[in-house]
């Protein structure tokens, strides 16, 4: 399903930070979250969706029952609640909402958001289908998010934290990573990637604390790239790697946060073999995506490639610059959207030395997009060559109308998790 009939999806992103609600909805449909599955629990700024995507190929890879929560989705509602590897069916997803909407109406009311709703539906979910494993994102933040109820886990995993949400999550990199570190629990093990050192002070005071035991790259597990991957180091651990199949160099970081987590616990017993064929099969969607088929892809020369991202901070346009710079003598095309509460000028900065045309698109359907004409002021300012455009099918036009034979060119599609569900359900590749 697009979306899910409760709560009310006009509200799908409002914001009302606490717990109080979450736990007492919990309670009325008695406590779910107390009969899942042990759990691994992921906060941060970037990387959450790819280190997970690593952690359950792992663990699938060793014939383990795997559930998944990760937000947004792209097309589809049912991405984001995974049933022992398999996504979450309609009937049975409106069966646990149906008895969530039930429980919250009963009076005294309560108001739940759309978050909170869907996620308490999920652990409704998660407590009814049998699973080896429940691997849960936060949504935003961690301290107050609505997935942070659990009293014991397996553990935490913290992935690189960078400013976004600062409305709500704080103006420092501090404060964020107080927020983010929240998901830390009482002599329960955290995984921590790669941090600045403000945000890294945070999360060990905060495990210590909790006495709780957090683990760290480059203190407890070490990366060394090599010609044909990278070479884990840890846990009494030696394992040679193949590059993971997810591009960009990040995601060997991201992949050796997910190892460590792996052979951090000592529940399941996983082998260097299973490591090594789970980091080659390892797909997420819209991060940095080879686009492969589709209409639009069948649209191009055969010497173009098309890509799509759905980062939208600075930290994602770091990862797209470096991508960019690697394709040499490639004429790039750039068609973005991003939301207008995400900083627009700062990321179209980082990557435009590497941008040859920028198309700006309004994200369809989307209240909270920048319109076509705010982009290309913020383009212009930038000195960024700018074509306002009103959908894909008009960009692709534009980008092919003036093709040169035998040019080799890229185009991208960035800016936001939105365009980029967007992109793949008009494409038709998802």
């Amino acid at each position: 399903m697009k979306f899910p009939f409760w709560p009310n999806q006009k509200g799908y992103r409002d914001i009302e930070l606490g717990l109080a609600r979450v736990y007492d909805l919990l309670a009325r449909l008695g406590n779910p979250h107390l009969k899942i599955p042990p759990t691994i629990h992921i906060a941060g700024t970037n990387g959450k969706g790819s280190t997970l995507a690593f952690l359950r190929t792992i663990f699938t890879e060793a014939n383990l029952s795997i559930h998944t929560y990760t937000s947004p989705h792209l097309v589809n509602f049912n991405e984001r609640i995974v049933l022992a590897n398999a996504e979450i069916s309609d009937e049975f997803l409106n069966e646990c909402l149906h008895e969530c909407k039930k429980a919250a109406e009963k009076f005294p009311q309560i108001a739940v958001t759309y978050f909170e709703g869907i996620t308490v539906a999920a652990f409704l979910a998660f407590s009814r289908a049998p699973a080896d494993l429940l691997l849960l994102e936060t949504g935003m933040g961690g301290r107050l998010d609505a997935t942070n109820v659990l009293p014991e886990i397996l553990a935490s995993i913290i992935t690189p934290i960078s400013f976004d949400h600062t409305d709500f999550l704080g103006k420092t990199l501090a404060k964020i990573a107080f927020e983010k570190g929240g998901i830390i629990k009482k002599n329960c093990p955290v995984l921590v990637g790669k941090q600045k050192p403000s945000a890294l002070k945070i999360l060990e005071n905060q495990a210590i604390a909790l006495n709780s035991e957090l683990k760290t790259v480059d203190k407890d597990w070490k990366i060394i790239k090599q010609k044909q991957g990278f070479l884990f180091e840890g846990f009494s651990r030696k394992i040679l790697l193949p590059f993971p199949s997810l591009l960009g160099s990040h995601q060997i970081e991201n992949a050796a946060l997910a190892i460590a987590a792996v052979l951090n616990q000592k529940r399941f017993a996983i082998s260097d073999s299973v490591i090594k064929s789970a980091l080659t099969k390892t797909f997420w969607p819209a991060r940095l995506q080879k686009i492969k088929s589709g209409k639009f892809f069948k649209m191009l020369p055969k010497n173009w490639e098309l890509y799509l991202d759905g980062s939208h901070n600075l930290q994602g346009a770091s990862t797209i610059l470096e991508f960019l710079k690697k394709q040499k003598s490639k004429k790039i095309f750039v068609i973005f959207s991003m939301l207008k509460d995400k900083n627009c000028a700062d990321f179209l900065k980082k990557i435009a030395p590497k941008i040859d045309e920028l198309l700006a698109m309004e994200i369809p359907h989307e209240a909270k997009s920048y319109k076509a004409k705010e982009i290309k002021k913020i383009a212009e300012n930038l000195g960024i060559k700018i074509e306002n455009i009103s959908g894909f099918e008009e960009a692709f036009a534009e980008i092919l109308k003036n093709k040169k034979d035998g040019e080799d060119a890229l185009i991208l599609v960035c800016g936001s998790l939105y365009l980029a569900g967007s992109f793949l359900e008009i494409n038709n590749s998802f």
